[in-house]
C-alpha cells in the first residue's frame, strides 16, 4: 500500500520551513503525495529558481494523478503574469480540455498578455478559441516570418467569417504582409483568394502585384499563375511582374511552362557578357550596386540579406566580399546551380495528398520540418503527412538573373557585394 501522504507530512513535519533547498525540492519532485502539487507551485512562484529547474518542476505535474489540488495549483500558476510567463503558459497547457471557471479565467488572462505572439497562436489552437481571428490576423502580421505566422493565417482561414476579416485587412496599411501570408499557407483558401485579386481588374494594382508575388512563392502558387496565363486571363499589366516573380525561384517541374509564357527579357545590354575573368577585371561603382540589390526587381532582397535590408532566405552577405573573390561572386549570380552552399540545398516535399512544398530546411524534430520560403517566411509541416522528400540539385536562386541585367549593372552589383567586407 503506498503511505505517500504519511511519509510526505512526516518529512514535512520534521524539516519545518527548512523544505526549500536543493535536496528538499527533489523530495517534492520525486513524491506522488497529495499536498505535492501546492509545493511545487510554491517552487515555481520563487524567483530565486533557474529557469530551467522550473522547466523540470513543471514537468513533475505530468507524473501526478488528476486531483483537485493538482488543478488548483495548477490554476494558480497560471495566473502569476507577466513577471512568470512561461510558467503560466505551461501551467495552463496541462489544464486543457478543463472547462471549469477559473480556468476559463485564467486563458482569457494569458491570451491578453500574448496576444501578439507565436504563443497567442499556440493557445488559440491548443484551446481551440473561437472569436480571435482579428487577433490571429495582427499577430502573424507582427511575428513576421515565423512558422507560427502562417499557422495563423491558417487558423484565420478557417473562421467562417474569414472573407470578411481578410477583405477588412486588405484595405489596412499591411495588406502585402497579408497577402504574403495567404500565399505561404498554400491552402485552397489562401491560394482561391489570390487568384480572385489576380483575375480582377478592378482591384488595385499594387494589391494584384503583391497577390502576384505571394502565389509564386509556392509551387502550387506558382501552378495557378500558369493556369491563369494559360487561359489568356492575366492582364498586360502583370505580365512583367509575373513573369519577375516566377524567376526569383527554380520550380524544375514548371521550368518548361514559364519558359513558354514568360520568356526571361534578354540582357539589357543587348549584348552577350564577356568571360567571367574579363568582367572580373571591370571596376563598378558601389553606391550604383547597392541601389540594384536593394531593388525588388532584382531579386537580391527577396532572398538575401546585408545590414538592415532584405530577408533571411539565402546566405547572408554582409561579409561576401571577405568570403569571395570577384570572380567567384560573378560566377554565382550567372551560373548559381555550380556551388551549393551549405545548409541552404533546396528540400523537396511530395505530401500524401498530392501537394508539393519546396523551400530550406531551416529546423527538424521527429515529428515536423521546417521549411524557409522565399521571402523569409517559414512554414512547418507534419512528417506523417509527406509521402516523399527529395534534396534537389538545383538553388532556389533562380539561373539568368545576369539576363535582367545590363553588363555595367552587373559589374556594379558586383562592385557592391565584393565590398561587404568583415569589419
Amino acid at each position: 500500500m503506498r503511505n505517500e501522504d504519511a511519509c510526505f507530512d512526516a518529512w514535512l513535519a520534521a524539516v519545518g520551513d527548512k523544505w526549500n533547498t536543493p535536496g528538499g525540492r527533489d523530495i517534492i519532485w520525486r513524491v506522488r503525495a497529495s499536498k505535492t502539487p501546492a509545493y511545487l507551485a510554491k517552487i515555481l512562484a520563487d524567483d530565486s529558481i533557474s529557469a530551467n529547474e522550473k522547466l523540470r518542476f513543471l514537468r513533475g505535474f505530468d507524473f501526478l494523478p488528476a486531483t483537485e489540488e493538482k488543478t488548483k495549483a495548477l490554476v494558480q500558476l497560471a495566473t502569476l503574469g507577466v513577471k512568470a510567463d512561461e510558467v503560466a503558459r505551461e501551467a495552463l497547457m496541462r489544464l486543457k480540455g478543463n472547462k471549469a471557471p477559473e480556468v476559463t479565467q485564467a486563458l482569457v488572462g494569458a491570451l491578453s498578455r500574448a496576444k501578439g505572439t507565436a504563443e497567442f497562436v499556440d493557445l488559440v489552437r491548443d484551446f481551440g478559441v473561437t472569436g480571435q481571428s482579428e487577433a490571429l490576423l495582427e499577430t502573424a502580421v507582427a511575428i513576421g516570418n515565423d512558422p507560427a505566422a502562417v499557422e495563423a493565417m491558417k487558423l484565420v482561414l478557417n473562421d467562417p467569417e474569414w472573407e470578411g476579416i481578410v477583405t477588412k485587412a486588405l484595405d489596412g496599411p499591411n495588406a502585402a504582409a497579408v497577402l504574403n501570408l495567404l500565399g505561404t499557407t498554400a491552402s485552397g483558401r489562401g491560394l482561391g483568394c489570390l487568384t480572385t485579386i489576380v483575375r480582377s481588374p478592378q482591384q488595385k494594382p499594387e494589391l494584384r502585384k503583391a497577390a502576384v508575388q505571394a502565389l509564386a512563392r509556392t509551387q502550387s502558387g506558382a501552378e495557378a499563375l500558369l493556369k491563369i496565363a494559360r487561359e489568356n486571363k492575366l492582364t498586360d499589366d502583370l505580365k512583367p511582374t509575373t513573369g519577375s516573380a516566377l524567376r526569383i525561384v527554380q520550380y524544375p517541374a514548371l521550368k518548361a511552362d514559364i519558359d513558354q509564357y514568360f520568356p526571361a527579357p534578354s540582357g539589357l545590354g543587348g549584348k552577350p557578357l564577356p568571360p567571367i575573368a574579363e568582367l572580373a577585371k571591370l571596376k563598378g561603382d558601389i553606391a550604383k550596386g547597392r541601389a540594384i540589390f536593394e531593388r525588388v526587381e532584382s531579386s537580391c532582397v527577396t532572398c538575401h540579406r546585408v545590414d538592415d535590408k532584405g530577408v533571411d532566405f539565402g546566405p547572408g552577405l554582409a561579409e561576401i566580399g571577405t568570403k569571395l573573390p570577384k570572380e567567384a561572386i560573378f560566377d554565382s549570380i550567372i551560373n548559381p546551380n555550380t556551388g551549393l552552399s551549405m545548409g541552404f540545398e533546396t528540400t523537396q516535399l511530395t505530401f500524401k495528398d498530392g501537394g508539393v512544398g519546396m523551400g530550406i530546411v531551416r529546423s527538424e524534430t521527429g515529428d515536423e520540418v521546417v521549411l524557409a520560403l522565399p521571402g523569409g517566411v517559414s512554414q512547418k509541416f507534419a512528417k506523417n503527412t509527406i509521402a516523399k522528400r527529395d534534396k534537389l540539385t538545383t538553388s532556389m536562386m533562380p539561373s539568368g538573373l545576369n539576363q535582367a541585367l545590363s553588363q555595367e549593372d552587373l559589374v556594379n552589383l558586383v562592385e557592391y557585394l565584393s565590398s561587404l567586407k568583415k569589419k
